[in-house]
C-alpha cells in the first residue's frame, strides 16, 4: 500500500513537472515580445537589425527541427529536454551582458538551437507517458500554452517597466534552469531503440500519407495565424479602433481557446482538426468583413474556438500516425510545418496587400488545403488507420 501511495505522488509530481515545464518554455517565447524589440533599440540596433535579430531565432530553430528529431529519437527524450533547457538559460541569461548587437546575434542563434531540440523531446514525451490519456495531456498542454500567451506578455511588460529588460531575462533563464532539473530528476525516459542510429532518416516519416495530410492542416492553420498577426492590428488602426483594442481582442480569442483545448473530448480527431481550420479560415474572412466591437468579438471567439479545435488535434495524430522509433523526427516536421506556415503567412500578406485583402489570400490557401485533405481521406477505405 505505501510503495503504491509512493508511485502514485511520484506520477503526480512527474506531471506537474512536466506541465510547468511546457508552461515555462512557452513563457520564454511570449514574455520577450513586448521586451526584446525595445531592448535592441536600446543596445543600439538600427531597424533591419531588429528584424533580423526577431527572425533569427525562429529561422534557426525550424532549420534544426529535424535534427532535434533525430536527436529524440537515437538518445531518448529526456536528455535533448534537459540540454534544450539549460541552452535556452545560458542564452536568455546572458541576453542583458551582451555588449553589441553582434553578441546578442549569436545569442538568439544559441536560443534558436537549443530550442529546436525542445519541442519534438516534449511531445513526444508527453504522448508516450501518457498512454490512453495521451488526448487530454496534449489538450492540457495547449491549454498551458495558452496560458502562456495570456500571462507572460503583461507581466513582462511590468518588470521590464520597473527594474528593466536584463531582470526579464534573468527571471526566465532561472526558470528555464529549475525546469531543467526538475525533468532530470523526476522524468523518466521513453527512447524506443527498435531501430540502429544510422537506419534512422527523419525525412522518411514524410512517407506517411496522414502525416502528409496532418502537415498540410497544420502549415494552413498557421499560415491563417500569420497573416491574423500581420494584419489584424493594422485593420483595427484603419478603423479607428487603437492597438489596445486589438490587443484585448486577441486576448479573448486566447481565452475562448484554453478551455476548449483543455476540457473538450472529443476524440474523433481528423474531424476535429478539419473542423477547427474551417472555423478559423470563416471566422479570419468574418474579422475582415465585420464591423463593429459586437461583431469582431464574436468572429474572434470563433477563431478561438476553431484555435481550440485544430491545435491539440493534430498532436495527438502526429503521435498516433508516426512509426514508434520516429515520433521525435514526427513532430519535428510537424513544428517545421508550424513554423513555415507562421513565415509564409506574413510574408504573402505583405506583398498580396495591395492586390488582395489578407483574408481572402489564407482563406483561399487554407480552403484548398482543407477540400484536397477532406477529398483524400474520403478515398481511404478505412478512413485513418490508427498506429499502436
Amino acid at each position: 500500500m505505501d510503495s503504491h501511495r509512493a508511485d502514485k505522488r511520484g506520477r503526480a509530481l512527474e506531471w506537474w513537472v512536466l506541465g510547468g515545464t511546457v508552461f515555462v518554455s512557452f513563457v520564454d517565447t511570449f514574455a520577450l515580445l513586448p521586451v526584446l524589440p525595445v531592448y535592441m533599440r536600446q543596445i543600439g540596433a538600427q531597424p533591419w537589425q531588429i528584424g533580423m535579430l526577431l527572425s533569427v531565432y525562429s529561422l534557426v530553430g525550424m532549420a534544426g527541427q529535424p535534427l532535434g528529431g533525430y536527436v529524440a529519437d537515437v538518445v531518448g527524450r529526456k536528455r535533448p529536454l534537459v540540454f534544450s533547457l539549460l541552452g535556452s538559460a545560458v542564452a536568455l541569461g546572458l541576453y542583458g551582458a551582451v555588449p553589441s548587437v553582434w553578441w546578442l546575434l549569436a545569442m538568439r542563434v544559441l536560443h534558436g538551437l537549443s530550442g529546436s531540440l525542445f519541442l519534438p523531446a516534449l511531445f513526444a514525451l508527453l504522448g508516450e507517458r501518457a498512454g490512453r490519456q495521451r488526448a487530454q495531456v496534449m489538450g492540457r498542454a495547449a491549454a498551458l500554452i495558452g496560458l502562456a500567451a495570456i500571462v507572460a506578455p503583461p507581466v513582462s511588460g511590468v518588470i521590464a517597466r520597473l527594474w528593466g529588460a536584463p531582470m526579464v531575462f534573468g527571471i526566465v533563464a532561472a526558470l528555464m534552469a529549475l525546469a531543467a532539473i526538475g525533468v532530470w530528476y523526476t522524468v523518466p525516459d521513453t527512447l524506443l531503440p527498435a531501430v540502429e542510429p544510422r537506419r534512422l532518416r527523419p525525412w522518411e516519416v514524410l512517407r506517411v500519407p496522414s502525416l502528409r495530410a496532418v502537415y498540410a492542416l497544420t502549415a494552413a492553420f498557421t499560415f491563417c495565424m500569420g497573416t491574423l498577426a500581420y494584419g489584424f492590428p493594422l485593420l483595427m488602426v484603419e478603423r479607428g479602433y487603437t492597438t489596445a483594442t486589438a490587443g484585448k481582442l486577441l486576448g479573448w480569442m486566447a481565452l475562448v481557446a484554453v478551455p476548449v483545448m483543455a476540457f473538450l473530448r472529443w476524440r474523433q480527431f481528423f474531424a476535429r482538426a478539419v473542423l477547427g481550420l474551417g472555423i478559423v479560415l470563416l471566422s479570419l474572412l468574418g474579422i475582415w468583413w465585420a464591423h463593429g466591437v459586437a461583431l469582431l468579438v464574436l468572429c474572434m471567439g470563433l477563431y478561438g474556438v476553431g484555435f481550440g479545435l485544430i491545435f491539440p488535434a493534430v498532436h495527438v495524430l502526429t503521435f498516433e500516425q508516426a512509426p514508434a522509433e520516429q515520433r521525435g523526427s514526427a513532430f519535428a516536421l510537424l513544428y517545421v510545418a508550424y513554423s513555415g506556415g507562421l513565415i509564409a503567412g506574413p510574408a504573402a500578406a505583405g506583398v498580396l496587400s495591395a492586390v488582395v485583402l489578407p483574408a481572402v489570400v489564407a482563406a483561399g490557401l487554407a480552403a484548398g488545403i482543407l477540400i484536397g485533405v477532406v477529398t483524400w481521406n474520403l478515398r481511404q477505405r478505412w478512413g485513418w488507420s490508427v498506429r499502436p
